[in-house]
């Protein structure tokens, strides 16, 4: 299939409601496998890459998404936009249909990190050197240290320039694993060979410890396949485990066919093509456009209660032992009458 028929496919998928494949994971399947707790013939160093299992109870119970560390103002600004919902969906590799796990070992991913590191060192460190100039030495500081870092500053703002051109629209990657919504497989790549697909239900979550240079300790997902030693890394390391925790849940949830799309503001767009999250939507009152028309104050609030709400979160438990333990919600820590006054005033 070319790239034209497939775009002319997913556009066809987006306009007509598709159907879910008998292969598409479902958590209220009581046939599905049960989790491990642990495979006692694993040597050491087996039973170290495949992590510790996540003794979580099946489906998802938190759901504070917006307490993704990635959840920010920036993605609503790329709602706003004049696209239609049917072009940012293609963009973004048609997140209703697909959810990737890209590699740090591939020049597409590389390039973003590289974009991002130059626009810190151009920006924030411009503003840092130059307020720490000023504090220690006045303006007559900064007007002797200007000749000596305005050459670099301009050096990192081309190279980010460049970099944000190049890296423009949806990476054309190759070497991520991809989650498929509608079949329930997992493709992973392979040098060399065919992808792999294998189904979501057989692969059991993990989390491994990771240290870095200067000592800090980091939690990474893992998911590792029952029948076999395939593990899968994801591309981040989260200083927390609750952070684990919410990304395997929303996974979790993504996959899961018995559950709407996992409600985050940069898929947003895509909620109306999933037959399951459109009917949802429809059925609760959901606004189209709710992130995307969101006032920033509001959606500041939001997200703060969200972290607070995942990190007070009793992991482990289902939802309603939760709520009947005393944990709060997010919607449930957020003074709505301030935050009206301050619509008001605005």
């Amino acid at each position: 299939m070319t790239e034209a028929q497939s775009t002319k496919s997913v556009a066809y998928s987006m306009e007509h409601e598709a159907v879910y494949a008998v292969t598409a994971y479902n958590s209220q399947n009581e046939n599905l496998p049960k989790r491990e707790k642990s495979r006692n013939n694993d040597s050491y160093f087996t039973k170290v890459a495949r992590g510790n299992p996540i003794g979580l109870p099946t489906g998802t119970h938190c759901q504070e998404y917006l307490a993704e560390w990635q959840c920010n103002i920036f993605q609503q600004d790329a709602l706003q936009t004049k696209k239609s919902d049917e072009q940012q969906c293609l963009e973004m590799r048609t997140p209703h249909l697909m959810e990737f796990w890209p590699t740090l070992f591939e020049w597409p991913v590389f390039s973003h990190i590289l974009k991002h590191g130059f626009a810190w060192l151009t920006f924030g460190g411009g503003i840092s050197s130059t307020l720490f100039l000023f504090i220690m030495g006045g303006t007559e500081s900064v007007k002797q240290a200007a000749p000596h870092i305005a050459p670099l500053l301009l050096f990192c703002l081309s190279i980010w320039l460049l970099l944000k051109t190049i890296t423009r629209g949806s990476p054309k990657l190759k070497k991520d694993t991809r989650f498929f919504r509608r079949t329930g497989m997992v493709s992973i790549y392979r040098k060399g060979q065919d992808r792999l697909e294998i189904p979501f239900e057989e692969f059991e979550p993990t989390m491994t410890y990771r240290t870095g240079a200067a000592g800090s300790t980091g939690f990474m997902l893992q998911l590792t396949h029952r029948q076999s030693d395939i593990v899968i890394s994801h591309i981040n390391d989260y200083p927390e485990e609750y952070q684990v925790y919410l990304e395997w849940e929303r996974l979790h949830q993504f996959m899961d066919i018995s559950q709407p799309l996992p409600d985050r503001i940069v898929t947003e767009p895509a909620r109306q093509f999933d037959p399951v999250t459109a009917e949802y939507d429809r059925k609760t009152g959901r606004p189209k456009h709710l992130w995307r028309d969101m006032g920033r104050e509001e959606l500041r609030e939001r997200r703060e209660a969200a972290k607070k709400a995942a990190k007070d979160f009793p992991w482990g438990k289902t939802r309603a032992q939760a709520l009947a333990s005393g944990w709060k919600p997010s919607e449930q820590r957020i003074d709505w009458k301030a935050l009206e006054a301050t619509r008001q005033e605005t």
